[in-house]
């Protein structure tokens, strides 16, 4: 195999942000994108899970968590700084870990209000609000010390690579307010570097679904 193999989906934000990860470490994939409803056998056959992002490697490892990816990327960059800089990996890693446990369950009971329990979705609003509040407090302590916007002593990490799909899709629910919510203003701010990123129109990049006949779709 020339190439690793990357299936994705391109509005899933776990494929997001291994997609970010990929790009902005250099590393260079056959992208292979999945209709949901139509999975191609070999993404079945390499993960049992089923789910996106899947990578297959040139040396036939198969990574199927997208923060495991994302930590392949950076290691394969020695970009190590991503995540263990100045002994802030336990930091970052529990800001993931609420992100994909906490804010995951609420931003899908409020986006996808319907498949749930439209009745509670307000609550399931307000508790996602908590969480990107607190977000929100980090990035203005580190700005009234006149540091740049990022979530971990005011230095890019991987926990800004793999929150910010997340906080994007909640944004999508409901554009308007979240725009227009003036307690999040750190939050929009940070938000904005990822969705203005000349990078962000190629990570964004509609792609038909893969098929075995498709021409390989090199990304990176």
């Amino acid at each position: 195999m020339k190439h690793n193999i990357l299936y994705s989906f391109r509005r899933c934000p776990y494929a997001i942000r291994a997609r970010w990860a990929l790009l902005n470490t250099n590393q260079i994939v056959e992208l292979r994108e999945v209709d949901l409803k139509n999975k191609p056998k070999e993404l079945i056959e390499i993960s049992k899970k089923g789910t996106v992002p899947v990578l297959h490697t040139n040396l036939n490892t198969i990574i199927d968590e997208s923060i495991d990816i994302m930590i392949w990327c950076i290691k394969k960059s020695n970009m190590h700084a991503l995540f263990n800089s100045n002994d802030k990996a336990h930091e970052i890693f529990n800001l993931i870990e609420t992100n994909d446990k906490t804010f995951k369950f609420h931003l899908d009971r409020f986006k996808y209000a319907n498949r749930f329990n439209n009745q509670e979705l307000e609550t399931h609003r307000k508790a996602a609000m908590q969480i990107l509040l607190s977000l929100n407090n980090r990035l203005k302590a580190f700005s009234e010390k006149g540091k740049p916007l990022f979530l971990v002593d005011a230095k890019e990490s991987l926990a800004d690579w793999a929150v910010w799909p997340f906080v994007r899709q909640f944004r999508i629910a409901d554009i308007a307010n979240f725009d227009q919510n003036n307690e999040i203003s750190f939050l929009r701010n940070w938000l904005n570097y990822f969705i203005s990123h000349k990078k962000y129109p190629l990570v964004m990049k509609k792609n038909q679904p893969w098929a075995k006949q498709s021409e390989p779709q090199i990304y990176g």
